[in-house]
């Protein structure tokens, strides 16, 4: 199942006589999770082992692969660990990653630096859209609440390309009940945009999803991300897929 599937009309929700909370306290107490995440994020690297493989496909408007990159990473931290713990790639894909990619263009190039950072349950992020609390299912014994939200139907500040991405975003999250934790999300952008004033390129469509697993000792991280973008380089019209996951991930050996 794709995880963009989170857009289509929800099933199987719960049949819970538990009254839903005020959306109001929802996104509260998932702001203040949010404010917890980079100390998550860091402390995950720091204690736990994982591989991280990400593929990226380039194709023309016939649906042809132009271009297919596949990048393989690992995170193995150390048993001392005073800062942050930079993956350690396989041989040549950093310098593979910062070489200018002419098949991938503008509008793959720019849809490539979002993540779950950009979609952070934060006041910045609070502030520019309305929410609705649609419900309530439960995965694996765990409930989570069901939350929409659309860009304000007002003047949002844009200052460079990732706010205008944002405001143009709208989507749902899966909220984990006992954490407000970001369990999963999925979004699309509501119009079209153009990238650089429109002389390099134009995000006709994209969608970008991820979905978090919560480790035995309460650490959140990703486990599947994915995003697909439709757009075009001057009069060029290109479609981009990026798929990423981590797998074998385990803690680290505690020191002896």
């Amino acid at each position: 199942m794709s995880l963009l599937s989170g857009l289509l009309p929800i099933a199987g929700l719960a049949n819970s006589a538990a009254p839903l909370p005020k959306i109001e306290d929802v996104v509260e107490r998932a702001m203040e999770r949010g404010n917890r995440e980079v100390e998550n994020d860091l402390k995950f690297k720091q204690e736990y082992y994982f591989v991280r493989s990400r593929q990226t496909e380039i194709r023309n408007a016939k649906g042809d692969i132009k271009k297919s990159k596949v990048r393989i990473s690992t995170n193995s931290p150390i048993v001392t660990v005073t800062a942050p713990v930079a993956p350690i790639s396989t041989p040549g894909a950093e310098a593979e990653a910062k070489t200018p990619d002419s098949i991938a263009e503008a509008p793959a190039k720019v849809a490539g630096n979002f993540d779950k950072k950009t979609f952070k349950f934060d006041q910045n992020f609070a502030s520019r859209f309305d929410f609705k609390l649609v419900g309530r299912e439960q995965t694996n014994g765990v409930s989570l609440l069901i939350v929409d939200f659309a860009p304000k139907k007002t003047k949002l500040p844009e200052k460079g390309i990732q706010d205008r991405v944002l405001n143009r975003m709208a989507g749902r999250v899966w909220v984990d009940e006992r954490e407000y934790a970001i369990k999963r999300c999925a979004v699309s952008l509501t119009e079209s945009i153009n990238i650089v004033g429109g002389i390099v390129g134009e995000a006709k469509k994209f969608n970008y999803a991820f979905e978090r697993e919560r480790t035995e000792d309460g650490l959140w991280y990703i486990r599947e991300s994915s995003w697909h973008l439709e757009g075009r380089q001057v009069v060029v019209y290109r479609e981009a897929d990026c798929r990423e996951k981590r797998t074998e991930v385990r803690k680290r050996a505690p020191a002896r």
